[in-house]
């Protein structure tokens, strides 16, 4: 569902307007006003509250295996590289950036490519700072074998680059804004796109002090939740017992 068929059908299900008059109560979440204006902007805000229950969902993960994530373009002696787009950054702009995959930072030798493509160890900022950026280790240049990710989520490589060198990985999303009538949440399965109508009828249930539309609302958003979890969020692992 775009986002205009998401405010409609929320409307109905929360008993604002009946299902024969809501394209003409609603034919726009454009300039909506009154009671039907809060429940188009409680759309975003049950948006919103869905992708960031999990701050990892599989579908907000930008891959660079499947042509996404970042591919950073290292600059001799450079050795961090901010959020931002333009030469010396990751390439991403802060405001769609979400968080690094930190298992997924990657190195080759540019003119060489993906033949000598390694692994990169990710570290900590402090063990890269004291390690990396103390003393004569300062002016030390080679091909880097570690990142570590900033308190301004930039990457930092150690030892700095001595040339040309890709730098991948992987990141994560933040949660799509619905703007315009046919906007769709990016990345959600059409399947639980209802998920945004049930949790826009608790916002509207506890405002309107509901209480049938909350019980709705929450049971159906807690079952096909449940769903979501079991095929879309990241898969937890475990260590090894211990003997």
């Amino acid at each position: 569902m775009n986002f205009l068929q998401l405010a409609q059908r929320a409307c109905v299900e929360c008993g604002v307007a009946s299902n024969s008059a809501i394209q003409t109560a609603l034919p726009t979440v454009v300039g909506a006003t009154g009671s039907l204006g809060r429940v188009v902007g409680w759309i975003n805000d049950a948006l919103s509250d869905i992708c960031m229950s999990h701050d990892d969902w599989n579908w907000m993960r930008s891959s660079n295996l499947l042509g996404a994530g970042v591919n950073v373009q290292t600059i001799g002696g450079q050795s961090s590289y901010p959020l931002g787009i333009g030469p010396g950054t990751v390439g991403v702009a802060v405001d769609s950036f979400g968080k690094w995959d930190r298992e997924t930072f990657r190195c080759q030798t540019t003119a060489i490519g993906f033949r000598d493509e390694m692994f990169l160890d990710e570290i900590s900022f402090d063990e890269w700072r004291d390690g990396y950026q103390l003393g004569a280790m300062r002016s030390v240049q080679t091909r880097p074998v570690v990142a570590a990710v900033g308190p301004d989520q930039s990457i930092c490589l150690g030892p700095p680059p001595n040339g040309n060198y890709t730098i991948t990985a992987d990141y994560y999303v933040t949660p799509t804004t619905l703007v315009l009538d046919t906007d769709v949440p990016v990345g959600l399965p059409t399947r639980f796109h209802m998920l945004v109508v049930y949790k826009t009828m608790q916002s509207y249930a506890g405002y309107e002090s509901a209480p049938e539309v909350m019980e709705r609302g929450s049971r159906q958003y807690n079952s096909m939740y449940a769903q979501l979890g079991a095929v879309r969020a990241p898969k937890m692992s475990f260590g090894s017992a211990l003997a």
